[in-house]
């Protein structure tokens, strides 16, 4: 994907060949997101409006219920640099919205991967995400980039945009049916993932799918929630009252309105 996002600071990252694959660290930030009233009896989710553009959190909260999800990364192929992974980014649009990024540095091998897990500090039920811009180019018959995406553990539900096919495998990634650069705004690109059982931990391996020319593609995570009303045993523990972290900075981002955040199929 090409993002419609700045990102000077991709200027000079250098290749650094591995063996295998490795692992980096981001800094310890906890983000609390605040649930509108309606929502809190049912949903629980984070706000990715509420986290800083260029930030690295390593953590987000569930609100009200305090339940965490601490966020790491890995990589593996000709690059060890992670570039952009695990920075917030926002959209030009208006409203802008956010997301977590994870990119692919230059150069574009296949079979090269970048992975996030999430893990959560108690099972869930119900848990959900997008991820964002999953798209494939070309020019004068040469590959630019294949967005490739796995899955992990099975038994998720997807919603696919218009233009994803595949099931999240390691053999049938979700990956773009028709070639061109999509907008991350616009949707075709975008896969919404639910578990209906009980999950504490997932992964999602973004991977080159074909050796491309980009110096650099990115997918994006967003909309990351649960369902707090099933089963009831889950909604006693996920509803217990806990005092909020402060957010980031203070920064408390105007970005989608809150009903969105009721919504699996918004952008973030």
């Amino acid at each position: 994907m090409n993002n419609d996002v700045e990102r000077a600071q991709e200027t000079g990252i250098s290749r650094r060949t591995v063996a295998k694959a490795v692992a980096w660290s981001v800094p310890a930030i906890a983000v609390a997101a605040t649930v509108p009233i309606a929502a809190a009896s049912c949903v629980e989710t984070t706000s990715f409006d509420n986290l800083r553009v260029g930030s690295r959190p390593s953590m987000l909260t569930f609100e009200p219920s305090g339940v965490t999800a601490s966020l790491s990364y890995r990589a593996s192929g000709s690059d060890r640099t992670p570039g952009v992974t695990s920075e917030v980014a926002a959209t030009s649009t208006n409203p802008s919205w956010r997301y977590i990024e994870l990119q692919l540095v230059e150069r574009l091998d296949q079979g090269d991967w970048v992975e996030l897990n999430i893990a959560l500090s108690q099972p869930v039920t119900g848990l959900s995400f997008i991820v964002h811009d999953i798209d494939k180019s070309r020019s004068d018959g040469r590959v630019s980039w294949v967005d490739e995406v796995v899955v992990s553990p099975a038994g998720f539900t997807a919603q696919r945009g218009s233009n994803v096919v595949g099931n999240g495998t390691t053999s049938a990634p979700f990956t773009a049916d028709a070639w061109g650069d999509t907008p991350i705004s616009g949707g075709a690109g975008r896969v919404t993932l639910t578990w209906g059982n009980t999950v504490q931990n997932v992964t999602v391996r973004y991977r080159a799918g074909r050796t491309g020319s980009a110096r650099s593609q990115h997918v994006g995570i967003g909309a990351l929630r649960y369902d707090a009303c099933l089963p009831p045993t889950q909604q006693m523990r996920s509803i217990t009252p806990r005092s909020a972290p402060i957010p980031l900075d203070g920064d408390i981002s105007v970005g989608e309105p809150p009903a969105a955040l009721h919504d699996a199929n918004v952008d973030s």
